[in-house]
């Protein structure tokens, strides 16, 4: 049997855009139009297990400290991903992203409690793992 991959990824430690002759030619003034609302829970549910199913999820360094710290594993994650979880709190617009952030309350494999703050972007099939507690 072959060592299985991770399916939690890092986030990259560079930056995409390195020099002058890959700047971007997006209007800026496009990044100050109205925001997409906040996905409703239902809709979130499902785009959270779809990625989970099919897509990637990122996690950022500061919870990758805090998950070996506090030892939560990949699959307690990728659990509470899967199972039964509720919003915390209220969608949160988080400006210098540009993107809603979700804290999410469920339990881990062991059935502890377990608090996620994620990112989605539905279109990239990508879950951004910025904190937990």
């Amino acid at each position: 049997m072959g060592q299985s991959r991770s399916k939690v990824l890092p986030f990259s430690k560079k930056g995409l855009a390195q020099s002058a002759a890959s700047a971007s030619k997006i209007d800026v003034s496009a990044s100050s139009a109205s925001r997409d609302p906040a996905m409703p829970e239902e809709d979130l549910r499902a785009a959270v297990l779809k990625i989970v199913l099919y897509g990637t999820l990122l996690e950022s360094k500061h919870s990758a400290q805090d998950r070996s710290y506090r030892h939560i594993s990949e699959r307690d994650i990728l659990a509470m991903l899967e199972g039964k979880w509720s919003l915390a709190a209220a969608p949160e617009w988080d400006e210098r992203h540009r993107s809603w952030k979700y804290k999410l309350k469920g339990v881990d494999l062991d059935g502890d409690e377990l608090e996620l703050v994620i990112a989605v972007d539905v279109e990239m099939n990508l879950i951004h793992i910025i904190t937990k507690f």
